[in-house]
């Protein structure tokens, strides 16, 4: 059997696939453009300049809100660009000024907030293996769990469901704590990042989270390296 075939066969540990540091990223609306293109559900948002668009938003979007932080900017939290539980307009054109003043900010990201089960979904190029995509359970249990599974791609819909039923959280998403999701969503939201990193040129990307409740499933933050 050819070699790529036989890794292509396998589970990839977290060890051979180590996450290089870059901070080229593409733009956050031309991220969220390119996942729509390969139908991966986002929720409503939109990115903000001024405080008109924000006033104008408030009314499209709706409450509770979420605001991030725009540009290139890899790790929003830590800078406390992520502000929750927006639930008036002043609370939003207050939100929008804090967070145009972090520096690299270029616009502001406004999103609906929605709540769920939170998975991380990611792709990769690697020397090694060519294209690698990525799924892992998210949210609090990112950090206790690390509970990640590995494929190089193309993947079949059959990989993808192994994917998540090699989690030691799988049985979070089948209801383990009272609420259980569609897997096949998630499986179509894999296919998409593989297809994506496939079809595209960038050197890896992430969905972070992937936000998954009764309604289905949703991108909620998007970050594509060049």
């Amino acid at each position: 059997m050819p070699i790529t075939k036989k890794i292509k066969s396998k589970r990839i540990s977290k060890k051979e696939v180590k996450k290089e540091i870059s901070v080229q990223k593409i733009p956050d609306n031309k991220a969220y453009e390119l996942i729509e293109k390969y139908k991966i559900p986002t929720v409503k948002y939109a990115f903000v300049k001024n405080e008109k668009q924000v006033q104008e938003n408030v009314k499209k979007l709706g409450f509770p809100l979420v605001m991030k932080v725009s540009g290139n900017i890899i790790h929003k939290t830590e800078i406390g660009g992520i502000i929750k539980n927006i639930n008036s307009e002043q609370d939003a054109l207050t939100a929008f000024k804090k967070l145009m003043k972090i520096k690299g900010c270029e616009s502001v990201l406004m999103q609906k907030q929605i709540e769920g089960i939170e998975l991380i979904i990611g792709a990769k190029q690697t020397k090694e293996f060519g294209n690698v995509v990525s799924v892992g359970i998210g949210g609090i249990f990112v950090e206790v769990l690390k509970d990640i599974s590995f494929r190089v791609c193309p993947i079949t819909k059959e990989d993808a469901q192994k994917m998540l039923t090699e989690l030691k959280g799988y049985q979070i998403l089948t209801g383990a704590r009272g609420k259980s999701v569609d897997i096949n969503k998630i499986i179509e939201v894999i296919l998409s990042v593989c297809k994506l990193i496939e079809s595209e040129k960038f050197s890896e990307m992430d969905i972070n989270p992937l936000i998954c409740n009764e309604n289905g499933c949703y991108a909620v933050d998007v970050r594509i390296i060049k």
